[in-house]
Order: structure tokens, then sequence, then C-alpha cells
């Protein structure tokens, strides 16, 4: 779902440049309405940046930008230049520099005692492991490129093959010093695990949100509690907290979970440089597709039951393309298919859909009379959806009746005209699931 645009409402940089297509685009089109979307943006332009690459650039000035949130509470959005050249009427950066900036924030945060003692609450807990060796605190990771290195807070080898970062974090670090990170990390074969000493979901800092929709929206919290738990399970046990899509009411809603896990329940992805316990952005994209799947559906559906349903039919040729994406077999004639379809909307909806006829008896008596290789299907429908004391209801002569005992018997029998035609399996698998699950299991 999108909803209002998250840039500022007056931008200095009103447009910027894609360097890779040359495309000029406005800020507003680039920051959009998808929060999820522009935190994955931000780490990206920050990491290029980070590498010495822009992705966008400033088209008056042609100098790189980032993104940078101007009121926290309304997360507003704008572009900023990396640095301020004086060629540019828009000027967006402050006299205070990035390092001194980071100087007063960062730096101080990591001397204060809550730093001090999440560390050795980090690095106890990894000593509980067995999974994990070569356990450090401020010791210095050198780079590949010996005037590159880091100095993580804790760091840890796991299982002997993949060195792991652990770094806190207790306030504000700026967005370029989490990219440098990961791209340090990553060039190192290492991967960079964050930790946080608490997180309020109502009121997360834009950092928390830089690292968690970059992590899978997956955070991780360590405190005395699992520092206990780790000792007892001898294991490293942290709590994840992870916002997982879930499909409510035919809509994609975001809901909040939590549990303590040890790591070694957690998917580390080094060249994504995530570590996370929930594959919430797989479960998005799978209820995305889903949510497209049960659109085009229902979108048949209504054109079914209103349509003349005429082979000419526009939508009837769209549907087939799009049916066909799906490996499923639409005919070019609709009246191929008219009494599958008639038949099992029917018996879903518990009406007559796509005849005329007055109520559901007749729907299913033209289904026993006329279209003897639906039965089959059409038995599975009415079981699935529970239509038995509806016929009764409406059966008032009893004709339905001896039409049982009549399919019945000839079923039995093996009567050919009573087969399916297989070739439609996919399209009643697709449309009508539930039926296929009773109908495939049908000997």
């Amino acid at each position: 779902m999108t909803g209002p645009c998250l840039c500022v409402d007056d931008p200095e940089i009103d447009e910027v440049i894609n360097l890779d297509t040359g495309i000029i685009s406005p800020a507003r089109k680039v920051i959009g309405s998808d929060y999820d979307r522009l935190e994955k943006l931000r780490m990206e332009l920050a990491e290029a940046n980070a590498s010495g690459e822009s992705l966008y650039a400033c088209p008056i000035c042609m100098v790189g930008v980032y993104l940078s949130c101007r009121r926290k509470d309304e997360k507003r959005f704008f572009f900023k230049h990396r640095t301020e050249n004086g060629n540019c009427p828009a000027i967006t950066r402050s006299e205070l520099s990035k390092d001194e900036m980071l100087a007063r924030k960062y730096n101080a945060a990591k001397e204060s005692r809550a730093h001090i003692r999440l560390k050795e609450i980090i690095a106890d807990s990894l000593r509980c492991d067995p999974g994990f060796s070569e356990v450090e605190t401020e010791k210095v990771w050198r780079g590949m490129d010996r005037t590159k290195w880091r100095k993580p807070d804790v760091q840890a080898l796991w299982k002997g093959t993949i060195r792991i970062a652990f770094e806190i974090q207790l306030s504000t670090t700026f967005l370029h010093v989490i990219a440098e990170r990961r791209n340090f990390y990553r060039q190192e074969g290492g991967l960079l695990c964050w930790i946080f000493k608490s997180f309020d979901q109502a009121e997360a800092r834009m950092t928390q949100d830089d690292i968690f929709h970059n992590n899978n929206r997956n955070l991780f919290i360590a405190g005395e509690e699992t520092l206990k738990a780790s000792a007892a399970d001898k294991a490293l046990m942290l709590d994840c907290h992870w916002l997982e899509p879930q499909a409510v009411n035919g809509e994609v809603i975001d809901a909040w979970c939590e549990e303590r896990v040890p790591f070694s329940h957690l998917q580390l992805d080094a060249a994504g440089q995530r570590v996370f316990f929930r594959d919430c952005d797989g479960l998005k994209a799978g209820l995305a597709h889903q949510a497209g799947e049960e659109a085009l559906k229902q979108r048949f559906f209504i054109w079914w039951r209103n349509s003349k349903r005429s082979w000419q039919d526009a939508e009837w040729n769209e549907a087939r393309q799009e049916f066909k994406k799906r490996g499923v077999f639409l005919p070019e004639y609709t009246y191929d298919v008219l009494g599958l379809l008639n038949g099992l909307y029917s018996a879903r909806e518990g009406e007559c859909i796509g005849w005329k006829h007055p109520n559901f008896i007749s729907a299913a008596n033209t289904v026993a009379n006329s279209y003897k290789n639906v039965i089959r299907a059409f038995r599975a429908a009415l079981l699935v959806y529970d239509r038995g004391d509806l016929l009764k209801r409406e059966d008032k002569k009893g004709n339905w009746a001896k039409r049982v005992i009549e399919y019945k018997k000839k079923l039995a029998e093996g009567d050919k005209d009573y087969d399916r035609d297989e070739q439609y399996d996919p399209l009643i698998a697709f449309l009508f699931p539930e039926v296929w699950a009773v109908l495939s299991g049908d000997k």
C-alpha cells in the first residue's frame, strides 16, 4: 500500500540525476512513499558513497548526494550534497563536519558505562557458545589492504569458517559509518552483526531504522537476561524483534514479533551483510505475489459472472495471456469451459453462476445432465463448500437425488463419459485450490 510522499515539502535539491542512466528525476519521485524501499535506497546510496562512487548527483553541480531525514518524528527525507563546493545554489550541509558530529555523538557513546557493559555481555555470551572461538574485544581487524582496518566492539570466529564483528549500537551512528563498515566486512569475507541494548518500536531512532530495514527487518537485543540465557543454554542467545508481513482481509500488513533465539538459528548472508531470524523480505515478496494472484482470480470471477463471456471479449484474451504466464491453459472459446466454471463457481457461491436458472439446484441438475465430464470436480466442490443441506432443501421433487444415484452407478462402472478433461486440471488447481486438493486425491 502507498501513503503520502516521504519527501520534505521544500527540498533544496529538487531534482537528482541517476549517474548510471543519465535520467533526471524530481526528488519527490525518487524518494516516493514506500518507507521500506526508501530505507534500502538510503543504504545503497551510502554504500556507494563510502566506496567513492555515487548513484545519484545534483544535476546543477554534479556533486554526489545522499538521503537525510530532517524531522525524525515525521520521517521526511531530502537529498544532501556529499560536499559543498560553492558551485551550487542548493546549500544542504551545515558548517559542522561529518567527522566533528561523529566525534561528539558517537565516540562519546562508545565511552559510556552502558557501552562497556554491553561489550562484556556479548563477549561473555560468545564464550558460552562452543560454536564460537577466538573471541576478542576491541581488537584491530586489518584488511587485505593493510592501510584499511576496523576495531569492532567484539569479534569471534563462527564454526571455524566466518569471522563475525559485533558492533554495539546505543545512540546515533551516521549512515555513512554503517555503510563503510558493511563495505569493509563484505570485502574481507566477514559479517557485521549489530546489537542494540533496547528497542522501542513506537519511537525507533533513524539509526535503528537504517540498520533494521537493511537487515531483513530483523533487529537484535542483548542484555543481562540474554547473558543468563546464554550461560544456561550454552549458546549465544539474542532477543530478536522483527516486522513480519501478514495477509489480513486481503491486505498485507506488518506485525511486530519477538523471540529469544540462539545464534545457530539465524541465517547468515555475508554478501548482503545481513544476519536474520525471520526472512521478512521473502515473506513480503511471497505475500505480494499471492495478493497479485488473488486479485487476478477475483477480477476473472467478476468478469465471468457479469459478462456475456464472448471469446472475442478483450478481458477473456487478456486472462488467457495472464493464465498462460502461470502455466494455466484457457481455451480459445469460452464455451469449452462453460460447464466447468459455471459448475464450480455455482458450488462455491451457493447460487447459480453463469446460467439463467432461478436457484442452485437447477445449476446442479444442468451439470449432471449436460456436463458429465464435470461431475467429478463438481462433487469435490459440493464436499468442499458443504452444499449438501442446500441441495436437500431445494430438491423439492427429488430429481437431484435420483441423478446422484445414477451418476454414482456410472462412475462405479467406469463410464468414460464421466472422465474429466485433464487439460483443465491446472485451471481447477489455480482457481479452486481447495477443490483440487480433494479432487487430486480422488482415485
